[in-house]
């Protein structure tokens, strides 16, 4: 009995199973996840006070007959890995006049909040869901503080990605030992360094150790140019 006991014991060990400990843990933290995300869906985001660790690098509107996206690029100066950085827009016309925030309530979380940005790091955040009342012509951008992201940051890749008529397919590949919930997979195409198209795909579940299809419309013109893909983990582990 204590022979077999001790075998199943070995086995668990080889195999990487985890324990009922560890799979209660992992479910409470999702558990808190969805109730957070769930209550700042319900409140309009306000950045009252901004990051000094995390800064706007740069932004970008663009506009066609698919809607209109926005995009900004943050940068981590510190040495510290950030989770839950919330993200207030404002877009303008041509005229400086307000046409869309997303500082209202019932947003998805990823369309108000950064999820991880890990030290001294650069990530593109899109929204591709700017409900504009008039024709965009600029987008400002304001980063709160976040909170220290714990473990190792997960790897994730995206592998052949590939554009064809207004819409990018491929895989992401979660390569670490931590499953990733809502990943974002973040799409733009360059004519040299400017952007001209963007757009996003949201994977509900990234299983670790696991390649999952995704699929993104793109916004703007991508005659021409240069595709880029990433997806950020959303969990460090």
């Amino acid at each position: 009995m204590r022979r077999a006991a001790a075998l199943a014991l070995a086995a668990l060990a080889l195999t990487g199973c985890e324990t009922t400990a560890q799979q209660s843990a992992k479910l409470e933290r999702a558990a808190k996840l969805q109730a957070r995300n769930r209550r700042r869906a319900q409140q309009a985001l306000t950045v009252t006070r901004q990051s000094a660790k995390v800064h706007v690098s740069s932004t970008a509107v663009l506009h066609g007959s698919e809607g209109s996206a926005a995009v900004v690029t943050l940068h981590n100066i510190s040495g510290t890995a950030l989770r839950d950085l919330p993200i207030q827009i404002t877009v303008e016309d041509a005229a400086g006049a307000s046409v869309y925030t997303n500082a209202v309530p019932g947003l998805a979380s990823s369309l108000v909040s950064v999820a991880l940005v890990p030290a001294h790091a650069t990530v593109t955040w899109i929204d591709d869901q700017v409900q504009a009342a008039g024709t965009p012509a600029r987008v400002s951008a304001k980063v709160g503080e976040g909170q220290p992201a714990a473990g190792a940051i997960p790897q994730i890749a995206v592998q052949g990605a590939h554009l064809s008529e207004g819409e990018v397919e491929g895989s992401v590949v979660n390569r670490s030992r931590v499953s990733q919930r809502e990943l974002i997979v973040d799409v733009l195409v360059r004519h040299g360094s400017a952007i001209r198209a963007a757009g996003r795909a949201v994977v509900p579940q990234a299983e670790a150790g696991s390649s999952t299809h995704f699929q993104a419309f793109l916004i703007g013109d991508a005659r021409g140019g240069q595709l880029q893909a990433s997806a950020p983990a959303t969990s460090a582990g």
